[in-house]
């Protein structure tokens, strides 16, 4: 449970990074400075030297995304609540613990299957030497100090 948990909170956190990204590109209108998750997405685009429409396909995924995890965060309330409810109860039921267990695992299969299917589109977008620079970043950590 911890892992997925802890999946989700690194997903979210992408995703929002993602959609600041996108908010800061098209609300402001300028591209330079910053620290924050915006900042970080427009510097990896621009250090794969990224197209327009690559850009577009990234931006494209990241909303899709971001509403699978909108429309999953109120099922991800409702498992907590069932847990909740489970944790006052008198005795301990092990298989109402293994029901949600089983829900939470059907949404990260969910989950696992979107982000899978947008990897996949942002990877066909990208040249062997775009990848590989993607791939170079994630090897050390993915750290700002790399960029």
């Amino acid at each position: 449970m911890f892992g997925f948990v802890i999946g989700t909170v690194c997903l979210v956190l992408l995703i929002g990074t993602l959609r600041r990204r996108h908010w800061h590109h098209h609300g402001h209108g300028h591209h330079r400075g910053g620290f924050g998750p915006r900042a970080l997405l427009w510097r990896l685009l621009r250090r794969i030297d990224a197209t327009p429409a690559q850009e577009k396909v990234f931006r494209d995924e990241a909303a899709v995304l971001r509403e699978t995890v909108r429309g999953l965060r109120g099922e991800m309330k409702a498992s907590g609540k069932d847990l909740a409810i489970a944790l006052r109860e008198e005795t301990f039921d092990r298989q109402k613990l293994e029901s949600i267990y089983r829900k939470q695992d059907e949404l990260l299969a969910s989950l696992r299957e979107r982000l899978s299917t947008s990897l996949g589109r942002v990877h066909s977008t990208l040249d062997a030497r775009q990848r590989n620079e993607i791939a170079d970043l994630l090897e050390r950590g993915g750290r700002a100090s790399c960029w």
